[in-house]
Order: C-alpha cells, then structure tokens, then sequence
C-alpha cells in the first residue's frame, strides 16, 4: 500500500517572508520562475528556492517536450501527452504554492538543479 505522504507546510506568520508566496507562484508560469531567483528579495528563502527549482525542471522537462515534436506522429502524441502533463504539474505547483506547502512535481521533481 502507498503511504499518504503530506507535503509540509510552512507556518506563513513566522517563517515566510513577505513576496515568497508570490514570486512561489509565479515560479510555474512559463520563464516567470527567473523572477524568483534573480529579483526576488526572498531568493533565500527554502520555500522559494523549492518551487523556483520546481519551475526550472518543468521548463526544461516541456521544452525537451517541445524538440520532440518535431518528430512526425510519435513526436506528436508524446508531446500532446507531455504537455498536459507540463499544464497539470504546474497547476499542481501552483496550488501547493499558494497553500504555503513545499511540493516536488510527480516522476521529475527529484532532479535539484538549486541546492
């Protein structure tokens, strides 16, 4: 059997800085997750740190997704499959973003790129 593995969530009043919810967010729009770790006064902070490098592995994981479907057939299903995947983890991200969670996308999120 699976375990219910939760996320941890962060006590917003105490450890949070002011924008990290924010810039968390914005991390899983696209190249937005630069914002996080380049201007965001909060580029410190491990809760920013986890999405920002979640959103860093989401867009190499869709933009390898993109390359593939220059691939005739094949190419097109896997990138059509891949990216409603790519839709589906970043709505995920945003919602634990926005709920103060730490979260890692399912099947790709082990890779760190920020340490």
């Amino acid at each position: 059997m699976a375990e219910n593995q939760t996320q941890p969530q962060v006590n917003t009043s105490e450890q949070l800085p002011q924008n990290a919810k924010t810039f968390s967010i914005l991390a899983y729009i696209g190249l937005l997750w630069l914002l996080g770790l380049l201007i965001s006064p909060e580029k410190t902070s491990p809760f920013v740190r986890n999405h920002v490098n979640n959103g860093i592995v989401l867009s190499i994981f869709c933009g390898a997704a993109t390359c593939i479907c220059w691939i005739p057939i094949l190419g097109w299903i896997v990138e059509g499959v891949v990216g409603v995947a790519c839709c589906v983890f970043a709505i995920m991200g945003i919602v634990a973003a926005a709920k103060t969670q730490y979260f890692t996308i399912p099947l790709i999120g082990k890779i760190k790129i920020l340490k």
